[in-house]
Formats: structure tokens, sequence, C-alpha cells
């Protein structure tokens, strides 16, 4: 397989994987289609900007839909990787660097509405969101789920082929002394798929053993990177690099078939379904945020026919919505049946001690 940078203008980072996405049912009703005035003269020209993670790509045909029905271009400012754009909001809370926030998954959800970040408010288009992805009392009106996905272990299943190793399929198997220096990880500390991970590795051994576990992987050459952008895009081997093992998410593989060149009919890499840990990426309205208005309709943008669809090969993420899903998507992204999960209670209470004890074995 080549070492192709196919996927550098694909997933521009998923979720790996991260994300890690965005729109509203009516964007072709009259409603959604009006245009605000400008602000400062008829002639300025209007604008709403998106904060969000480096990894995002705006999908360009439906931010053009966008521009059509409200007159108002979007700025994309990328802030880092997720848990570092949330720490950066939280920061200017009140006096906002945007009017939109796209990117808080669950994982850290708990912690961007313990402050007075976002605007409340309830979005046309939020009743196509399934119940079981929406947040429940105001909660659910600050964030409102744009995307989904599942954070898993990625295999080059060639580089296995190639190198006579049969590839593993569980979790546990990591630790084996025969994968030594294969695995790639995101750090918990500045990536949400590597805290999500981290939250998965809880999920499966348990509060009393995940650090037994952590130390098996540390003892067996595991390495952690700060983003998955690094991980993904510099350590693991389908990018070029020289671990085979890599944390991302289950919907990273089309995109080595769709960027992929010469073209491929199947990529490279498979996943390690045992390892999936379920993600859901938010947006919401920064309170402060210069054109509230205009956020409010991105955040419902995001939910519309036009954004949903174009998330799979855009993002390679699941869309929230019943929208048609890519063919290559469908053959090439599987679902976790089970994918691992903790009580969002737990998490919030435990999250800032489960990440100070990881660093002191891990750091």
């Amino acid at each position: 397989m080549s070492s192709s940078g196919f996927i550098r203008s694909c997933i521009a980072t998923c979720c790996a994987l991260a994300g890690c996405i965005l729109m509203l049912a009516s964007a072709c009703s009259s409603d959604t289609s009006s245009t605000a005035e400008p602000e400062q003269d008829s002639s300025s020209k209007q604008e709403v900007v998106l904060v969000t993670y480096d990894a995002f790509a705006l999908p360009e045909e439906a931010a053009a839909e966008f521009t059509k029905l409200t007159g108002a271009t979007i700025k994309v400012v990328a802030t880092g990787d997720s848990s570092t754009m949330l720490t950066k909001a939280l920061l200017s809370a009140g006096a906002p660097e945007g009017d939109v926030i796209f990117g808080i998954d669950n994982t850290l959800a708990t912690r961007a509405l313990s402050e007075d970040l976002l605007q409340p408010f309830q979005p046309q288009g939020i009743e196509q969101v399934p119940d079981s992805l929406r947040l429940d009392g105001e909660a659910g009106e600050q964030l409102i789920p744009i995307d989904t996905g599942d954070v898993c272990i990625n295999i080059d299943q060639e580089w296995f082929a190639n190198n006579g190793i049969e590839a593993p399929t569980e979790m546990a198997q990591l630790a084996d002394p025969i994968y030594r220096d294969l695995l790639v990880l995101a750090s918990p500390v500045t990536s949400s798929p590597g805290l999500a991970f981290l939250i998965g590795t809880i999920a499966r051994s348990g509060e009393d053993a995940w650090l037994d576990y952590w130390q098996q992987l540390k003892d067996n050459g595991v390495r952690v990177r700060p983003s998955w952008d690094d991980a993904y895009y510099s350590d693991y081997t389908v990018s070029g690099g020289d671990r085979p093992l890599v944390l991302s998410y289950a919907s990273s593989p089309p995109a080595e078939v769709v960027f992929s060149d010469p073209k491929r009919t199947e990529p490279a890499s498979s996943v390690m379904l045992d390892t999936c840990v379920a993600q859901v990426e938010y947006a919401g309205v920064l309170a402060g945020a210069a054109e509230p208005e205009l956020g409010q309709k991105l955040v419902e943008f995001m939910l519309s026919p036009a954004w949903q669809k174009a998330l799979p090969l855009s993002n390679f993420v699941f869309p929230v919505t019943d929208v048609e899903l890519p063919e290559v998507f469908e053959k090439f992204a599987p679902r976790a049946t089970n994918p691992l999960s903790l009580d969002p209670a737990l998490i919030s209470a435990q999250r800032d001690a489960w990440i100070e004890q990881w660093r002191e074995k891990m750091e």
C-alpha cells in the first residue's frame, strides 16, 4: 500500500476516530431563506464565525447553500484538537472568538455545560434527531447533536498480511508482545478521541484495573501522540508511518478508497470493533456571540439535508438525521453493535481524576 496523503485531504482528521458537522431540515423553507440585514451598511459582507477543531473540513457545497439562503459566509476558526478548542473557548467565555462552536463531544459535554459558555435555543429541525442522541433539559438547547461516530483502533491489514502476523481482534491483545511497538494512540489530555479511548479502557477493564492495562500498553511500546492528526497522519503505516495500529474511527477506512491514487476498490484498513467507543459531536451558539441570530441559523442548517448528506465524505462521520449514506460509506464504515460507554454522570465526576492518573502513569 502506498504511503499516500490521500486521507489528509479527506478526513482532515475525523474521528480519529477526530471528529471528529451540521444543518436544518427546513433549510429550503422560506423561514430559513430569509436574509438578515447587515449591521454596518448595505454593502458590508455578513459573516458567521465557526470555532472548531483543526481536523474539521468545511463542506464547501453545503456552505455555499447556507450563504445562498442567508447572505452570510462561514468563516472557520480552528483552535487545536477538541479538548484544546474547548479550553480556549472556556477561557474566552462571554467574549468568544466566534458565533458557533462545533466539535464538543459527549466526553467533554459536561465540562462545556459547567460554565456560561453557550446560549440556549430550540433549533428548527431538532425533531429529526433521535432522542437517544439529544441531551435532556436546557443542556439539549445548548449542545445540538450534529454527527456521530465510533472511536476505534484501525488496523492496516495489508501491513499484517505482508509481515505474516495475524492482526489483533480484541482490546486485550494490544498488550500482547507480538504487537510490541505497533500501536499509536492520541493523548487523552489533548485529544477527544484519546479521551474516548481512555474511557473505553475503563469501561472494558473496570475502575480498579484500567491503570494496570495502561501499564501493559506502556511496557509493550505504545506510542502516544498529542493529537489524532499526529497519530494518524505521521505514525500510521497507511499514511507512511511505522505503526500499523492506530486510534481513529470506524468511519475512517472509506477515505482510503475515496482519496486513493491510484484508485483502490477497498481500503487497506479494517476496524477493531471490540475497541469502539461511541462518540457524539455537538454544536452550540456561543454566549456573547457577535452574530447570535446567524449563529442559530448555522446550527439549524447543520441539521439540514444539505449539510448532513455532506458529512460522510467531508468529515467521515455519520449524520444524526435519516439521510442516505454514500455507497462507499455503507460498504466500508462498520457500526459497532455494542460500543463501549460509561454513565455520563460518572465521566463528569471522574474525568479530571482519570486524566491525572493517566498522566502520572504514562508521562
